[in-house]
C-alpha cells in the first residue's frame, strides 16, 4: 500500500493531544498548527474540549468527516484501543510517538506484535513505534518534535535515531541546507528502510537521499531497490565497533549485524557511505544543487597557494586527479594575473580576489578539456570584499554552467556576505578544503556508481 497516507495527508488527527505545554502531544500539534499545514488537523484527547484554539475530539470515531493520518502519543497501555478505533474510522496512515515495545526487549516484541497484527488487520501503515515523527516541508507539515519546519529543499532524510535525527535536522537548517522529507523510523515495525527507499524514489521533489542507520531489517531487498534508485544514498552506518554494535540494540532493538557485510553490500548496491554526520550533510548539499561530473579530474583555484596545497592533497587522498591544463588556458589565465601568480593546476592567483580575476580564471578553467569539476577557494583577508569573487562564480554558475562548481570561503569573520551570496545562488560552500574535496568526492562516486553498478556497465 502506498505511503501517501503518512507523507501527503490532508487531514491528521493528534491522539494524546494536549494542553500542557512540554508535552509531546501538545509539542506536535502546535507543530502541525505553526507549520501552515494546508490541510486539516483534529486534536483528541477524551478529557478536553478544546486545545490551542482548535475543536478536541473524545475519540477519531467522533469526527465526522475522513481522517488520513494519524499521530499517536498516548501511553502504551492505550495504545490497542485507539489504533483500533483508527482502523474502524479508516485511517490508513499512523505514526506512532509511542514506545515500549520491541526496543526493551521480549515482552516488548511481544506487544509490539499485538499492535502490527490490528494495524494489517484494518489495511492501515504504521510510522514506528518509538519514532519522534515525520517532517514534510512542501505541505508544511512538521508531525514530529523538530523545533521549526525545515526550508524546502531537495535532500530527504531518514533517521533510525529519533532524538539524533531531529537535532540534526535542526542544525541542518543552521547550516542554510534544505530539507525535504525528514523521518524518524523507530523500530520499523510495519514500515521500514525499503518502503521508503521506494517511496522516495518515486517522490519528484527528493533529489537526494540521507540516511542515518543503526541495522536493516530486510537486507537482501534493501540492497536490490537501492541498485535500482538513480538518486544519490548517502549512508552513516552506526554501530561499527563491538560496543556500538551493543549500543545499537539496546536502543532500538535492531540486530546491527558485521560492519564489513554493510559496507560491501553498499558498494555492491551504488550506496555511498561516509564516515561521519558532518560528511552526510555536506555530500548530500553538493549532490542536490550540482551537476554530476563526467570524470574525476578537478581544477583547483585560490587566493592563497597554502589553502590549494591542503586541496590538492586531500584529491590525491580521496582519489581524485590534478591534471595539467592545456596551454591555452594557461595563456589566458596568465593575462589575467600577475607574473607573480601561478598558472597551473592549482591556479594561485597570488593574493588576487578581484571579479574579473576569480570570473575569468574559473570560467576558462571550466572550459578546459581536462577540467571535469572546479574547487574555487577564498581566503579572507582585510584587503578583500568576500562577496567580490562570490559574486564571480555565482554569476557563472547562473549561466547554467555543466560541471560542478564547490566553494570554500576560509576565514570565519568577515565572510558572511560572501557565503550567503554563495547559498542564494546554489553554490555549496564549505569553511576548510577538506571538507569541498570530500563533498566532490561524492559527486564523482555516485557518477561512477550511475555509469558501472546502476546501469550494469
Amino acid at each position: 500500500m502506498t505511503l501517501k497516507s503518512i507523507f501527503e495527508p490532508d487531514s491528521i488527527a493528534v491522539v494524546g493531544a494536549s494542553a500542557s505545554p512540554g508535552k509531546w502531544g501538545n509539542t506536535i500539534l502546535k507543530n502541525l498548527l505553526d507549520g501552515g499545514f494546508k490541510g486539516e488537523v483534529y486534536p483528541v484527547n477524551p478529557r478536553e474540549k478544546e486545545i490551542l484554539g482548535q475543536t478536541c475530539y473524545p475519540s477519531v470515531l467522533d469526527i465526522h468527516v475522513p481522517v488520513d493520518l494519524a499521530v499517536i502519543t498516548v501511553p502504551s497501555s492505550l495504545v490497542f484501543a485507539v489504533t483500533e478505533e483508527c482502523g474502524k474510522k479508516g485511517i490508513k496512515g499512523i505514526i506512532m510517538i509511542t514506545a515500549g515495545f520491541s526496543e526493551t526487549g521480549d515482552e516488548g516484541r511481544q506487544l509490539e506484535e499485538k499492535l502490527i497484527e490490528i494495524v494489517e488487520r484494518y489495511g492501515m501503515r504504521l510510522m514506528g513505534p518509538n519514532t519522534l515523527g515525520v517532517v514534510n516541508s512542501k505541505i508544511g507539515m512538521n508531525a514530529s518534535i523538530i523545533s521549526r519546519l525545515p526550508n524546502p529543499g531537495g535532500i530527504s532524510f531518514i533517521t533510525q535515531s529519533g532524538t539524533l535525527g531531529l537535532a540534526l535536522a535542526d542544525w541542518t537548517m543552521e547550516m542554510g541546507l534544505g530539507l525535504h522529507i525528514v523521518v524518524s523510523t523507530g523500530n520499523k515495525a510495519n514500515i521500514d528502510d525499503v518502503d521508503l527507499l521506494e517511496y522516495l524514489d518515486e517522490d519528484p521533489d527528493t533529489n537526494v537521499i540521507a540516511m542515518y542507520v543503526e541495522g536493516i531489517n530486510r537486507g537482501r531487498e534493501f540492497i536490490n531497490v537501492a541498485k535500482r534508485i538513480s538518486k544519490p544514498i548517502l549512508v552513516v552506518k552506526a554501530g561499527r565497533t563491538e560496543s556500538g554494535s551493543k549500543a545499537v540494540f539496546s536502543h532500538t532493538g535492531s540486530l546491527a549485524g558485521s560492519d564489513e557485510v554493510y559496507s560491501a553490500a553498499f558498494k555492491q548496491a551504488g550506496i555511498i557511505r561516509v564516515e561521519d554526520i558532518d560528511d552526510l550533510f555536506d555530500s548530500a548539499l553538493a549532490l542536490s544543487v550540482q551537476p554530476a561530473p563526467k570524470g574525476k579530474r578537478v581544477g583547483i583555484i585560490s587566493n592563497g597557494g597554502g589553502a590549494s596545497i591542503i586541496a590538492s592533497d586531500a584529491c590525491e587522498r580521496m582519489g581524485l586527479d590534478i591534471p595539467g591544463l592545456e596551454p591555452e588556458t594557461r595563456e589566458r589565465i596568465k593575462e589575467l594575473v600577475s607574473g607573480f601568480a601561478s598558472a597551473r593546476n592549482p591556479v594561485d592567483t597570488a593574493g588576487l580576489a578581484a571579479y574579473d580575476v576569480y570570473n575569468g580564471i574559473v570560467s576558462q578553467m571550466l572550459l578546459d578539456p581536462n577540467i571535469d569539476a572546479m574547487i574555487v577557494i577564498y581566503v579572507h583577508t582585510v584587503m578583500w570584499d568576500a562577496s567580490i569573487p562570490a559574486r564571480a562564480i555565482v554569476d557563472i554558475h547562473r549561466g547554467k554552467c555543466t560541471k560542478p562548481v564547490i566553494a570554500c570561503w576560509m576565514g570565519g569573520a568577515g565572510t558572511e556576505k560572501g557565503v550567503d551570496i554563495l547559498k542564494e545562488g546554489g553554490l555549496p560552500n564549505y569553511p576548510v578544503p577538506e571538507r569541498a574535496v570530500k563533498a566532490l568526492a561524492s559527486l564523482v562516486q555516485h557518477h561512477g556508481f550511475i555509469e558501472k553498478v546502476k546501469e550494469g556497465v
